[in-house]
C-alpha cells in the first residue's frame, strides 16, 4: 500500500508505492491548492497521467505541472515515490540562485528522464525522495529547510537532463540570446533596483537596442519586464510570508514603504496591505489566484 502520511502544511506532500497488487491513483485526495507540480521516481513498473498518451516506465524520473484535476495511475506492482509541491514550496526551493531563471523554466515543462538500472544519479535521486518523505513524516525542527534542499537536488538533476531549456532553443536568434542574458540579469538584480540603462551597459548594448530586443522577443519594453518581475515577487511575499509591508519594501530595494506602495498601486490598483487582506480572504473561499514566479518574462 502507498504511504499516505502527509505534511500538515499542505505545501509539500509525498507518498510511496511498494509493489502492491492493485493499481494506485494519485489524484484529488493528494492534490494541493492552487498551481503545483509532481515529481516521480519510478523504480519498477509504470504509470500514466490522465490526458497523456505517453506512459511513464521505470526506471525513470518524471516531472509534471499538476492541477487539482490531474490523475496519475500507477500500475499494480509499481515501486517508487512521488512528491507534490506547491508554488510557494517551489519558489522557496529555487530561491535566488544564479540559475533561478533556468530552474523556473525547467519547472514549467513536462519532463521524463530515463535512468539506468545502476547509476550514481539514480542513487542520489533515491536519497532525495526518501529524505523528503522522512522529513515530512518526522516533522522535526527546520524540516522545511531539509525538504527544500532535497527538492533542489531533484530540480538540478532535471536541469542537467534538459540542456535545451537551460541553453535556450537550438538555433536561437541573436535577439533571443540577448534577451536570455537580459532576463538572467533581471533575476539577479531586480532587488537592486537597477535602471534600464545599467542593464543595457552591462549587456554592452544601447538602451534603444535593449528596448528593441525586448519588444521583438516579448512585446514589452525592458522597464515593463523589470516591473513585472518585481510585482511577481511582491505578490509572493505578500501572499506567503509574514513580513510587513516595510520589510517587503526593504527586501525589494525600495527606499521606503511609501515608495513601494505607490509602485504596487500603480500595477495592482490597490495598496499592498489591502491586497494581502483580500488574497487571504479569497484563499479561505477558494477563489484567490496565487502569484507564480514562473510567469515571466
Amino acid at each position: 500500500m502507498p504511504d499516505l502520511r502527509f505534511h500538515d502544511s499542505a505545501t509539500v506532500r509525498a507518498g510511496a508505492l511498494n509493489g502492491g497488487l492493485r493499481s494506485r491513483i494519485v489524484g484529488l485526495a493528494e492534490s494541493l491548492r492552487g498551481p503545483s507540480w509532481c515529481a516521480v521516481l519510478l523504480e519498477e513498473g509504470g504509470a500514466v497521467l490522465a490526458g497523456e498518451d505517453e506512459r511513464i516506465d521505470a526506471p525513470v524520473l518524471a516531472w509534471r505541472p499538476w492541477h487539482e484535476t490531474s490523475r496519475l495511475r500507477f500500475d499494480a506492482g509499481a515501486v517508487g515515490t512521488y512528491v507534490l509541491l506547491s508554488a510557494s514550496a517551489l519558489g522557496n526551493t529555487i530561491g535566488h540562485l544564479p540559475e533561478a531563471r533556468d530552474l523556473r523554466d525547467v519547472a514549467d515543462h513536462k519532463l521524463t528522464v530515463p535512468l539506468t538500472r545502476a547509476s550514481e544519479r539514480r542513487g542520489a535521486l533515491r536519497t532525495a525522495f526518501a529524505g523528503i518523505r522522512r522529513e515530512l513524516e518526522e516533522d522535526a525542527v527546520a524540516a522545511h529547510v531539509v525538504v527544500e534542499a532535497y527538492l533542489r537536488v531533484i530540480l538540478i538533476e532535471l536541469l542537467r537532463s534538459a540542456p535545451s531549456y537551460s541553453n535556450g532553443p537550438q538555433g536561437a536568434s541573436p535577439s533571443h540570446r540577448a534577451f536570455t542574458r537580459f532576463s538572467t540579469l533581471v533575476e539577479r538584480h531586480f532587488r537592486d533596483r537597477w535602471t534600464v540603462s545599467l542593464y543595457a551597459e552591462t549587456l554592452g548594448v544601447t538602451r534603444d537596442r535593449l528596448g528593441d530586443i525586448c519588444q521583438r522577443v516579448r512585446g514589452f519594453g525592458p522597464k515593463d519586464i523589470i516591473d513585472r518581475r518585481v510585482m511577481i515577487e511582491s505578490r509572493l511575499l505578500l501572499e506567503t510570508s509574514g513580513q510587513s509591508v516595510n520589510e517587503i519594501a526593504s527586501a525589494l530595494g525600495f527606499g521606503s514603504a511609501a515608495q513601494f506602495s505607490r509602485f504596487f498601486v500603480r500595477h495592482a490598483m490597490q495598496p499592498p496591505g489591502a491586497y494581502r487582506v483580500a488574497f487571504l480572504k479569497g484563499l479561505e473561499q477558494g477563489v484567490s489566484d496565487p502569484a507564480r514566479p514562473f510567469d515571466w518574462p
